[in-house]
């Protein structure tokens, strides 16, 4: 098994950058799956932060994209807000899904913000 992450939210930030530089280079879900002979709904799961540790096939991707694969790199400082959820989590881990729905949301926000911002430099 490869390398584990400390939490889900340290997950969910590799899944962040891994969308990020796929939409930074212009590729789709099915081109990255393509170049590197993953599934694309596979991919897409790795980009919603849903893995534990950095496997095989996510080791292709992430060396296919140039992302760092040190899951310590994407050790997330813990904030007050940090440790709540963790807190949150330990005491109530059937919610994890709910919560992992929220970070996605907000993830996929951030990064439409930041696309739009993006076109309307151009």
């Amino acid at each position: 098994m490869g390398k584990k992450f400390n939490s889900p939210l340290d997950a969910a930030a590799l899944g962040g950058q891994l969308r990020q530089a796929r939409l930074d280079r212009g590729f789709s879900l099915i081109e990255v799956g393509r170049a590197v002979s993953v599934d694309h709904s596979q991919v897409s799961r790795y980009e919603r932060g849903q893995m534990s540790s950095i496997g095989k096939n996510l080791q292709k991707i992430c060396t296919f994209l140039q992302i760092d694969t040190d899951p310590a790199r994407y050790s997330l400082p813990r904030t007050p807000l940090g440790r709540k959820v963790d807190e949150l989590l330990s005491r109530a881990p059937r919610y994890e899904p709910a919560v992992a729905k929220l970070v996605e949301a907000l993830e996929g926000l951030l990064v439409d913000a930041h696309v739009n911002a993006k076109n309307s430099d151009q």
